[in-house]
């Protein structure tokens, strides 16, 4: 299995390499990590940002001036409840004698950000485009919500915008990135009421590696 671990690192390597030299192409593949800034608006929720982590990969396919990047990123999401959560959604909720306010939850997400790159120089992208999620692994520690209910809708969708600063060109050998990118949520995460709207925002700011 090493083996052959091994030579699928060799053939990535060597592709990417050849690549560049034969075509002119900025072919990069690589993984990054970072923190990130979510909240979310709407009714019953705190309207504050929460720092979390996230982490993933990347492949982009550039030319001189334009390209494409497809990333697969896992996120966590810190959301907290204020004062009206259990007036708005006291027939989803275990009996409780408080207002539960400042009660948390989190979610986990992988999510598939499509982006269009604009290099305005060879250091520095604009990016920009849809990101499809998948909202996982709900933690609801305090047995807030009732058996069998979802509080967090399992799909959403996002519009992305952001800066990407690659340094060290095309050379071959591991290169260093960082970026800052904004996610608004594009659909309700609510999976509780359809007539109140919760939307997903996100600051995120990261460091990786590519080659």
């Amino acid at each position: 299995m090493k083996k052959i671990g091994f030579l699928i690192l060799f053939s990535l390597i060597f592709f990417v390499t050849h690549g560049k030299q034969k075509f002119g192409i900025d072919l990069g593949i690589g993984m990054k990590g970072g923190i990130s800034f979510n909240k979310i608006q709407g009714l019953g929720w705190q309207n504050t940002y929460y720092t979390d982590p996230h982490g993933g990969f990347f492949v982009h396919l550039n030319k001189r001036h334009v390209g494409f990047q497809l990333e697969a990123v896992w996120s966590q999401n810190h959301i907290t409840t204020d004062s009206s959560f259990k007036g708005l959604y006291n027939q989803y909720i275990q009996n409780f004698d408080d207002s539960l306010t400042g009660e948390s939850f989190k979610f986990s997400s992988i999510s598939l950000p499509f982006l269009l790159n604009i290099k305005l120089t060879q250091w520095l992208w604009l990016q920009a485009g849809p990101q499809f999620n998948a909202n996982i692994n709900v933690a609801d520690k305090n047995k807030i919500i009732k058996s069998g209910l979802n509080i967090i809708n399992q799909q959403s969708y996002s519009a992305v915008g952001g800066v990407w600063i690659q340094f060290g060109g095309k050379a071959p050998l591991l290169r260093v990135n960082m970026g800052a990118r904004y996610i608004a949520g594009l659909n309700s995460l609510n999976a509780l009421s359809k007539t109140q709207v919760w939307k997903n925002q996100l600051i995120q700011v990261h460091l990786g590696i590519s080659f």
